[in-house]
């Protein structure tokens, strides 16, 4: 057999000279503060989350009522909207179907007052045309001369106030007035 050589008597010496692993240490002990700072701690952050989980739960409970209330004023809003809407639109096709005697009566009406501007119109036009002729048979009262042509004057007037009367030359002057 092979004899062993120096090299592996070396390493053979080596592993036995070797000191074993030591055992790992048990970690030294928390005091009493300590474990009471993170108890406390946890505590703390229980309560915490015990608070909040309230608190959501409070503030739920108030929206949730508040939107109870909203929910309720908001249907009949639109309850009474709906119930203003249907006689909106009744009285609307009230007013379409009564539309020809409003437009009727205000035709009426209009031709009433157009009516009245005319005869107020005319019987100033005959006022004046009144004015004129007795200014005119007035002026002539003195002369035998003068009257007759008083007279034909006194005549084309009475046939313009006959005319204006039938509505004949109607809004046009003639050269002698």
């Amino acid at each position: 057999m092979a004899k062993p050589t120096t090299h592996d008597a070396a390493d053979s010496s080596s592993i036995t000279l070797e000191k074993p692993v030591p055992a790992p240490t048990k970690r030294p002990g928390t005091s009493g503060t300590e474990n009471l700072l993170i108890t406390n701690r946890r505590q703390a952050s229980e309560q915490f989350q015990k608070a909040q989980k309230a608190e959501r739960a409070y503030r739920a409970k108030k929206h949730a009522s508040a939107a109870r209330t909203n929910y309720t004023e908001t249907k009949a809003h639109f309850a009474a909207a709906a119930t203003h809407l249907r006689l909106g639109v009744k009285g609307l096709l009230g007013v379409m179907r009564a539309l020809p005697y409003l437009a009727g009566e205000r035709r009426e009406e209009g031709r009433r007052k157009a009516e009245a501007r005319k005869r107020a119109r005319h019987l100033e036009q005959k006022k004046k045309l009144e004015e004129e002729l007795a200014r005119r048979s007035g002026d002539g009262d003195g002369d035998d001369d003068a009257e007759g042509g008083e007279t034909a004057e006194g005549e084309d007037e009475n046939e313009k106030l006959s005319e204006k009367k039938k509505g004949k030359g109607k809004g046009k002057k003639s050269a002698a007035e």
